[in-house]
């Protein structure tokens, strides 16, 4: 990460027509010049996949958790009514190629401390790709267990919770709505580069100058 800072769009750049996690929100973010924050689960038959939530009410109108569909019976599903299907991990890195830095969320199931599946099924993937990425999570032992495994790789923790991030990681991604001038500096005790993320439409103004008050390393927009 350089001095002048990391800035990622949130899910893609995304907006009216363009559903977030999808390839033409990643194509978009290409065409910006800008990173690309995305999300990866595990489908029922072992596939990465590109989807933030946990069910596809939201994106897709479906009750069902995206680990109870195989990746054939998700790709039959539309994201927010348009014609767009949700990527799969491997999709998504061959159409970035590289262009630009990739922010990569694990989100692996939770209570299932010792369920490494997802991790295991992303890594010949990520050993392949040529392009500059990050990986982050809410769950550090999804981190550790990519951090042994990945040479000279940033793994940081996500965390919205001053007084629960564990510590031992390249970085920490903080809820920005949460951080002041003064928890950063409290956060540089335990890591030595500190970014933040936000909520919301991607407003790349407004980061810029958060990031610059706040003296962060990187934000995700």
């Amino acid at each position: 990460m350089q001095n002048k800072g990391l800035i990622f769009f949130h899910r893609g750049l995304h907006g009216s027509g363009v559903p977030e996690n999808s390839i033409p929100s990643f194509e978009n973010a290409i065409a910006a010049g800008i990173g690309i924050e995305l999300d990866v689960r595990l489908s029922r038959d072992g596939v990465p996949v590109v989807f933030h939530d946990k069910t596809l009410k939201r994106m897709c109108g479906d009750k069902r958790k995206v680990s109870e569909l195989t990746v054939s019976e998700l790709k039959k599903l539309r994201l927010s009514g348009t014609d767009e299907t949700i990527p799969t991990f491997e999709e998504l890195l061959s159409v970035v190629r590289g262009r630009v830095p990739l922010m990569i969320e694990t989100k692996p199931p939770k209570h299932r401390l010792f369920d490494r599946r997802l991790e295991r099924s992303m890594l010949p993937l990520l050993k392949d790709y040529k392009g500059t990425y990050y990986l982050q999570s809410f769950d550090k032992n999804s981190m550790k267990y990519l951090d042994r495994r990945l040479d000279g790789i940033l793994c940081g923790i996500l965390s919205g919770n001053f007084y629960a991030e564990p510590v031992g990681f390249d970085f920490i991604n903080y809820k920005l709505s949460e951080l002041t001038p003064e928890k950063v500096s409290q956060l540089r005790r335990n890591y030595s580069r500190v970014l933040a993320w936000s909520t919301g439409e991607s407003d790349l103004e407004k980061s810029m100058a958060a990031m610059e008050i706040l003296k962060l390393d990187g934000i995700v927009a």
